[in-house]
């Protein structure tokens, strides 16, 4: 499923409604724009970080920053993108392409 968007003179994009809705975002939801291998991700930031603590139980390396938190959910998010093809493949573009 993909989308082709178009960025208006201001620097906005409108994201369609259905997009919308098969990500679940709302009117004044915020979303995190990431560039990983010089693709844009956009991922819905619709999950209150609160809501999370204590999911995965004690840190086996014990507590981390936020710095190294942000780090690990960026290359986390950044690898599931690039890995949704059922193709087999990585999801990156072949040089020869």
């Amino acid at each position: 499923m993909g989308w082709e968007l178009t960025l208006s003179s201001k620097g906005q994009l409108t994201i369609p409604k259905d997009l919308r809705e098969a990500v679940d975002v709302h009117a004044g939801d915020q979303v995190v724009l990431t560039v990983l291998d010089g693709t844009l991700v956009m991922t819905p930031k619709n999950v209150d970080f609160a809501d999370l603590v204590g999911l995965l139980g004690v840190p086996p390396k014990g507590a981390a920053t936020l710095e190294e938190i942000d780090a690990a959910v960026l290359s986390a998010g950044g690898a599931n993108v690039l890995n949704l093809g059922d193709d087999g493949r990585d999801g990156k573009a072949d040089a020869a392409e």
